[in-house]
Parts: C-alpha cells; structure tokens; sequence
C-alpha cells in the first residue's frame, strides 16, 4: 500500500446539481403539451410493441415495477398508441334456448347490432301483443270458430241420437245432466215412469229393467268418450284455425327482422322464436278473454307482469360495442371473480326461492374487453378467491364461462349453464418483480401465459430533455387537478428533488406520483399566498414541510443527544473511538443518525469479537462485513508473523438490529486506532464499506447520513472544523439540501472523499498512514503493537484462555473460537 492518493474536501458544487432553467427551452409548464407517453423507458416500449403486434394467444404482457397513481392511464395511452388492428369488436346477446332453456345461446352481432337487435325485438312483440289478440277477435276468425262448433256439434248430436234410439227400443229415455252425467229414465205410455211406478214393477220387470240400463250404460260410456274426442278434435282444430291467423301475422315481421339481421345463427333462432310464439298464443291474449281457470294460471306464472310474461323472447345484451371507434381498453381496479368473469344475478320470487334466468347474466371485463386489451394489478388478483386459477384456465382455453362462484351457493339455486364464449382478449398485467419471478419458477401456466416481461426502470437518467419531461408532468397535473403553472425555475428544483429520490447527480426518478406529491403541496403553498406561477421557493417549502411533518423522531434523537442523554463527541480526539452514521428507515421518512463506535485491544488469541454478532443484534450482512475486516487485517500484518490478538469492537447505545457493511470503515479504524494507541478525530464521523484490499466501497443513504450529522453539529454548534468521510464512488450521489451546501459553501461544514483506507487513516489521526516497513507511520505503529503482543503470548506460552499458543514447527492444536457459532452453522 505505498502508492496512496490524498483524501479531498468536496466543494459546495460538488454536493448538489446545478441546473440551469433557461436551457429547458420554456418559461412556464403553460406553454407544453401534457405528458401522456411512456417516457425513457426502452425495454417497456419494445415490450408492448411485441404485445400488441404479435397474433400468438398467449402473449400477454407483465408489466414489472410500474407504481404510482396514473399508471393505469399510462398503459392505456402507450396501448392505444400501438393498436395495429383498429376493427372493432363483435356484440354479444343472450338469448333463450328454447330447446333447453337451462343452457342459453351466446350469439355474436357486428358492434351495435345488439341493441340493435333487442330493440327490434322488443317492437316485435309489442306488435304481437296488438295484433294477434285483436286478430282473435276480428269476425273472420269468428265465423271460422263458429263453423267449427256447428260440424262438431252436429256430429255429437248424432252420436247422443244413436244412444238415444237404442234407449227407445228398450222403452227407456235418456237424460244428460249439465255436469255431463247421463241418467236412463224407464218409459211408460211414453212418458217417464214415477218413482211409485217403479217400486210397483215386479222382480222380473225390474230385472229386465237394469239388464237394458246395464247395456245403455255401456254404450253411454262410449258415446261420452266419443263426445270428447269430438271436442277434443274441435279444440285441435279452433287452435290450428288460431295458429293459422297467427302466422299470417307473426312470419311477416320475423322474416322482415331477418333481412335485417344475416347472422346464421339469428336466423335459427329466430325460427325458433316464431315456433314457439304460434305454440304459446294463450300468452298474446287478453286474460278477460281466456277460461278462468287458464287465466288464473296465467297470472301466476307472472302474466299480468309483461316483462315476465314475454321473458322468453328478451335478448340480454351482454357486450355493447357500439360506442367504440377502437377496440375495447378496459381497466380492472378490483379484479374479483365477478368484476372479471360476470355473474349470473338471482333474485327471491314471492314464495321465497332463489331463481334466475339468462336476462341476468352479465358480462365481466375480461368478456367486455374481448378484442381489445384488459389492464389489471396481478397481486389483487392473486388474493381474490378462485380468480387465479379460473384466470389461468379460461386464457389457455380462449373460452368464456360466465358461472357463479359464490362462498354461500349451497344456499341457493342457479341451474342455468350459458353457453361459453370464444375469447380473444391481451391481458396486460403489471405487480412487483418478486411476483414474477415467483410465478414463473414455480406456476409452468404462468411463464405460459406470460411470454411478455417489460421492467420499469424507477430512474432515468438526467439529460437535456428531462427539464421539458418534468415540465409536461406538472402540465398534465394542471390539467386534471388544476395545478398552478411552474415556471422553468421550480422545475429545475423539481429535478433536484428527483435526482435526490434517485440518490444521484446524473439520474432522476421514474416515480413520478413522488413528484406528482411534492407538485401538489408546492402549488398548494403558492395558491395559499395568491400566486399565479409555482416558484422555486414554494417547492423548497414543500419539501421542509415534508420532512417538518415526518421528522418527529430524528428530533428527539437530536435532543437526546444534545442534551447528553445519547453520548456523542462532536470535538477533540479520543483513542478507540469514532462516529459512524447509520440510517433509520420510516418507510415515509428517512433519516441518518450518527452512532458512537468503540473498540478495545488486549493480550490474547481469542481474535475480533464482534459484541454486536455476540449478543445476536447484528444481520448477516453486518457479520460479513467483520469477516472481511478480519481478511484485510491478516493482508496488512499476518504476512510474516501470527496475527494474535484479543479485541471487541461495539457499537455503543444500540439497542435493536444493525445490519448493513457501512460501518466496517469507522470500526477498522476505531480497532486500528485501539491498537496504535493513536487518537482519532471526534469532529468527523465516518461511513462507507471496504474490501480486503483496503479499498474503501460505496453506501447507501449517503446524503441522509451526511445530513443527520450535519443536524446534530448545528444542534450543538458548528465548530468549522466538523464534517463527514464518505466513499468517493459516494460523491456522484450527493444531492444535499440546501442548508448544508451553503454550510459547506461557508466552511463552517465539511465533506470529505476517500477511497483507500490509508486516506481515511491521515484525514482521522493526521499522520502518515505509510507501510510496516516505514518508520513512524501508522501501519509501523499498529504492527509493533501486534509484535508486541506476539512476543508476550510467547514469553508466557499461554493465551487468555488458558491454552499453550501455537508455535510454527509444532503440532497443530488451536484453541476453539469461543463465539457462538453463525445462524446455519
């Protein structure tokens, strides 16, 4: 490690951008379009590209990483912009199976041909219900009902005359009563006999007598099923007379609907529509005209109601297309099993059941987005009940069943079975990136399905046009919820808030609800002091709001520490001692904080006790990262002699979990430091990781992590010399706010860059960190230490736990590691 680099102090340009708004070609956000496009994001638009062009069924499209509100009018605008085939899609109606009427007919019509339809069949049968009850009525139809009942009344009088012959030869008369019994009267002198005369006839009269009644009766019988038959066939007749009035009527205006409508399958059943209206003529007539007892069955079946009356000849629209100029775009916000595939709604008729019939079905969004493209959020699909697996069924199978899926069905009743439809929809899904991966290792339907996978990149990087695409964004935020206009100089601070959420000078966020959020209140502040135009000061505002709102525990920390209660030294030196940074995650709030870390160094072989792994509060991350300090250690002095030691490095007034490599920097120092006994400066904290090479490795939160130490050096006041060492990959991510950059800019704050170990060595001791071999340097005077302790262990063949120490040339026996052993060991 001869070759060495001086650390640097960053200047105030160096930690924040520098923007200049007249280079972003407007004043104000009033003077541009509205963003609606998909913005820098390549892999997206080549991934929708694919989609939308590809004729493969099973293209559909995950969407991975997209978040914030407007997304679902993002993905709409990048589809609409990318439909290759504009022709819109069919109509679909239910209609009546007349054949099984638990299994209604899905027929497909060019877009508004449904309402079409229906309406034509509504004029239909209101024509009928006009036209063949008065046709039943008209005189023609009369005087061939009247024709009919003379011949058939004349053909029973011929029949009751024969009975009524046979009756005279046995000088007997017959009588039919109104109930149509027949009742056979003996005659005497041709008149009948009376009851007396009849009690007077001897036992072989009265034999004669019932043996003549026995054989009318008989015959009667046969006379009486021949009456019925008569009447049987006059009914046949008067209704054929009826079927054929009604079809005079009825085909004309079906034949006419079918000229209209050249659809095979309409036509098929319309002829079966025109069957069944000629076989159900009772249902056309006035209830005052029908027998009593028809009419009273009539109305319990829901005659008198219309709507039920004619409920079989209804045409349930399903899919209405006939507003579209393209194919259909449909958004699922709450994708449950009857939002996507429809339901079949019931309702309890007046004796209590639960019935249904085909006019309730209704259509879902994936059966109204059949042609076009159906955007949905996969995870709330996931959670929602049957709707994953029927998903995955009814895109393999392009075929719709529109079922009801209910938790409660054994309480009700719901035969009917629609037929399915053919479906020919993109599903465009978008969720996490977990999800994704997930599904695709272990769901094989789901990487079939799902051929498409486009990530959404969260930042972009920052060039010319990013002032003008921020500029849009905030004009399409005027526009939808009447944001103030920006001018150029609010939108270059935006930026800044961009590239912070983006943690980088060169990039800026994708997320722009983030943006979005600060826009809102920037122009809420503004509005509130009558402004016309956003300033910049108003979005500087916004953003202390934000962090006045969320910041109620990194203030008490502050306090905590100002008033001692937390131990913190801001000033001097201290041998073993240094401040860390660490950073404390909100979720809405992020904030650093600084830590004291400690170390101290003794005779012994028991190694580097990490107290933070000892008494379980450390993560694995953190537990690497004092493994790979142990590497480096034995880099820089195990390469001619045992490296023996006995140390502990803490993290003082910690008292959950720590996780994360950012502090192995601060606590090799504090270890070096504890063993140089060569003080370190307090007035500077620390942060970034580093390898077994020495070199010193980016962090994260490092602009929060400057500023939580920067809070707490202005709580208990700036010296001048205080200030932060952060890697130098780090500095390309400083995007500081504004109090500390003009802090800096004074030199009342400061900012240091280092990449190796020995630059953080002479920034914190202020000597040369040198090599072993260099008298007087650091490295010299932490390898004498080691030497030191080396020689004593020999000279006492022991170490601190009782065990004679390894000597090179003897057998090997080291003592055991008396740590607990790693979680999985």
């Amino acid at each position: 490690m001869t070759e060495q680099t001086e650390y640097r102090e960053l200047t105030s340009k160096e930690v924040t951008l520098k923007l200049d708004p007249k280079s972003f070609g407007f004043k104000s956000t009033q003077e541009l379009e509205p963003l609606t496009e998909i913005v820098a994001q390549p892999r997206v638009v080549r991934a929708l590209e694919l989609g939308t062009g590809i004729r493969h069924p099973n293209y559909h499209i995950y969407l991975s990483g997209l978040i914030g509100t407007g997304r679902n009018e993002l993905i709409t605008h990048a589809l609409r912009e990318r439909i290759l085939d504009d022709s819109i899609p069919d109509d679909w109606i239910y209609v009546n199976n007349f054949e099984e009427p638990d299994c209604p007919l899905a027929i497909s019509l060019p877009a508004g041909q449904g309402i079409q339809f229906r309406s034509e069949m509504e004029a239909l049968i209101e024509q009928l219900q006009e036209s063949l009850p008065k046709a039943f009525k008209e005189e023609d139809f009369g005087k061939e009902k009247e024709k009919l009942r003379q011949i058939y009344r004349k053909r029973g009088e011929e029949v009751f005359d024969k009975l009524q012959k046979l009756a005279g030869q046995h000088e007997l008369t017959v009588q039919q009563m109104p109930n149509g019994e027949i009742l056979f009267i003996p005659l005497k002198d041709n008149r009948p006999m009376t009851q007396q005369e009849i009690e007077q006839l001897s036992p072989e009269e009265m034999q004669e007598l019932e043996s003549h009644q026995d054989e009318l009766v008989g015959m009667a019988g046969r006379v009486l099923q021949e009456q019925r038959e008569i009447q049987r066939q006059l009914s046949g007749d008067v209704r054929e007379v009826a079927r054929r009035f009604a079809v005079q009527i009825v085909e004309p205006l079906i034949n006419e609907i079918q000229q209209k409508f050249t659809i095979p399958r309409l036509k098929d059943w319309l002829s079966h529509f025109k069957t069944h209206v000629i076989n159900h003529l009772n249902l056309f007539r006035d209830l005052s005209d029908m027998p009593p007892q028809a009419a009273t069955m009539l109305a319990g079946e829901g005659g008198i109601d219309p709507e039920q009356r004619f409920l079989d000849y209804r045409v349930n629209v399903v899919v209405d297309n006939s507003h579209l100029k393209e194919p259909p775009i449909i958004v699922e916000d709450a994708p449950n099993y009857r939002n996507l595939f429809g339901t079949i709604e019931r309702v309890v008729d007046r004796a209590g059941r639960v019935i249904t019939n085909f006019s309730r079905i209704k259509a879902g969004s994936l059966l109204k987005a059949n042609g076009g493209y159906l955007i949905l959020n996969l995870m709330d699909a996931l959670i929602e009940p049957f709707v994953w697996k029927e998903l995955k069924r009814t895109l393999k199978n392009q075929s719709l069943e529109i079922q009801v899926q209910d938790q409660f069905s054994m309480f009700t009743l719901s035969a009917l079975q629609p037929e399915s439809i053919p479906l020919k929809v993109r599903l465009v899904a978008f969720g996490e990136p977990l999800i994704y991966h997930l599904l695709y290792l272990h769901d094989e339907d789901f990487r079939e399905i799902f051929r498409v996978k486009a990530d959404f990149d969260d930042e972009q990087d920052r060039d010319q046009e990013t002032g003008l695409i921020y500029g849009r964004l905030i004009r399409q935020l005027s526009e939808q919820e009447g944001l103030l206009p920006f001018n150029a100089a609010a939108v270059a601070e935006l930026i800044r808030v961009g590239s912070r959420l983006a943690s980088h000078q060169n990039k800026v966020t994708s997320i722009f609800s983030h943006i979005g959020d600060v826009a809102r209140e920037a122009s809420f502040w503004a509005s509130r002091e009558k402004k016309k135009v956003v300033q910049p000061d108003y979005v500087r505002q916004a953003i202390q709001e934000r962090i006045f709102r969320s910041d109620m525990v990194a203030e008490k920390i502050r306090g905590l520490i100002a008033d001692g209660t937390l131990l913190i030294q801001l000033e001097g030196t201290r041998i073993g001692q240094i401040n860390g940074l660490a950073v404390a995650d909100l979720g809405d709030y992020t904030f650093g904080r600084p830590s004291r870390l400690t170390a101290s160094v003794g005779v012994g072989t028991a190694g580097i006790i990490n107290i933070e792994r000892e008494s379980r509060m450390s993560g694995s991350t953190y537990d690497k990262a004092m493994l790979i300090l142990e590497g480096l250690l034995r880099n820089l002095y195990a390469g001619e002699q045992p490296l023996t030691l006995s140390a502990s490095i803490a993290m003082e007034q910690s008292y959950g979990g720590i996780d994360g490599d950012s502090a192995s920097v601060a606590e090799l120092l504090c270890l070096l430091s504890a063993l140089a006994e060569v003080p370190l400066r307090q007035d500077i904290a620390v942060t970034g990781s580093i390898n077994q090479f020495g070199e010193v490795q980016a962090i994260g939160g490092v602009n929060e992590k400057i500023e939580g130490f920067y809070d707490v050096c202005h709580a208990y006041g700036l010296t001048g010399t205080q200030g932060v060492c952060i890697p130098d990959a780090n500095v390309q991510n400083l995007v500081l706010r504004d109090d500390v950059v003009q802090a800096i800019q004074q030199g009342t704050f400061h900012v240091w860059a280092v990449s190796t170990l020995n630059q953080a060595i002479e920034l914190f001791t202020g000597i040369p960190a040198g090599d072993g071999s260099e008298k007087n340097s650091f490295h010299r005077q932490v390898l004498d230490r080691l030497t030191e302790i080396t020689e004593l262990l020999l000279e006492q063949k022991m170490t601190d736990t009782g065990r004679l120490l390894w000597i090179p040339g003897t057998p090997l026996d080291l003592p055991s590691d008396p740590r607990p052993p790693l979680p999985g060991q």
